[in-house]
């Protein structure tokens, strides 16, 4: 892609979400779902942008260098998150720069994504919280080479606040990441909740927010006698 058509693509993503926003999106190359909602945000060298019905991207998050960045339906990023690549690893690598969303899946606000190889948050997934940061690539110290690994958070998995999750490090579904745990390659084995550094199984987990059939957590559990406000976002 020509850098003309990035600095086009640039000077819309910026303007704030609208139809014609969407429109325009789409006259540049990228498929934007007329019911998807993009706020402002600074873009710059994406050469894919998929956006499926009901998907939103909110504010002020710096997306660059990337492959292809895709939320499907229902799928959501926060604000002010920093999703990017190294553009050696674009140009080398088949899923270098690629970020995939899957149905209601969710990357809150204040993360940072690195997706020198494929990112993938599974269907109902959270990337919760904040300050949590994925790192797909390292140094190999036995190679003395960059090297770069996919990594995925499976579906109905929850990612607290300020973890790490490292190259090829791969959350199962329906798991917990604990806050501050640090997940590595080959730690993650079986569904439940995994804490510490580098973390490891802890327990089995449950609960509704495991099972539920729609993208968002609406109600506010009160300390009341009457327990839970329903419906209250």
């Amino acid at each position: 892609m020509n850098t003309v058509r990035y600095i086009l693509q640039a000077g819309v993503w910026i303007l704030p979400a609208s139809a014609a926003k969407n429109f325009a999106l789409r006259r540049l190359g990228h498929n934007v779902h007329p019911r998807a909602r993009a706020a402002s945000n600074v873009v710059w060298k994406v050469s894919s942008v998929e956006l499926g019905a009901g998907s939103r991207i909110g504010k002020w998050n710096v997306v660059k260098n990337m492959r292809r960045v895709r939320l499907a339906d229902g799928a959501m990023i926060g604000r002010m998150n920093l999703i990017s690549a190294p553009p050696v690893y674009v140009r080398l690598l088949p899923d270098g720069g690629v970020l995939d969303v899957g149905v209601h899946g969710k990357i809150m606000s204040r993360h940072q994504l690195d997706c020198s190889a494929r990112v993938e948050v599974g269907s109902f997934a959270s990337l919760a919280g904040h300050e949590s940061r994925i790192l797909t690539h390292s140094v190999d110290l036995r190679e003395n080479a960059q090297t770069a690994v996919p990594v995925r958070i499976g579906e109905r998995s929850f990612v607290a606040s300020r973890c790490m999750i490292l190259g090829g490090a791969v959350l199962p579904g329906r798991s917990v990441l604990a806050a501050g745990a640090v997940l590595v390659q080959g730690n993650g084995v079986k569904p439940g909740m995994y804490a510490g550094v580098p973390a490891r199984w802890v327990t089995e987990v449950e609960g509704a927010w495991f099972d539920r059939d729609e993208g968002e957590t609406r109600h506010v559990v009160v300390h009341t006698p009457d327990g839970i406000v329903e419906q209250a976002f």
